[in-house]
């Protein structure tokens, strides 16, 4: 950060790549690491660097026009112990801490 004025983000195109760029070339790497493993073939991916940073003029944005409701809660029932354990935890850390602060207030001390 030191080597211009600014803030990361906002440095220039000559300056050094986009962050835009490099999240096409991520999003470019997964797909090609994806068929790779579909494939079973083995990926080098120093070698095809240069061909993830150029830019694509044809390339496209997905737009998924449909949602649809999945469900609500936990996925099993060990999700929903520790959730319910976790919450019991915090009441009675919170149950405590009100304990504490009447304590101490009756005495006249102050607390933070």
């Amino acid at each position: 950060m030191l080597g211009f004025r600014g803030h990361f983000a906002s440095k220039s195109r000559r300056y050094s790549i986009t962050l835009g760029a490099l999240r096409r070339a991520r999003r470019r790497a997964q797909v090609v690491i994806a068929q790779h493993r579909a494939e079973g073939r083995p990926l080098d991916l120093s070698a095809i660097e240069a061909d993830l940073l150029a830019d694509e003029a044809d390339e496209t944005t997905l737009v998924v026009g449909q949602w649809s409701f999945v469900g609500t809660g936990w996925a099993n029932e060990a999700q929903t112990v520790l959730a319910r354990a976790a919450a019991a935890r915090a009441r009675e850390y919170d149950q405590w801490r009100a304990q504490h602060r009447q304590a101490t207030e009756g005495s006249g001390e102050r607390t933070r």
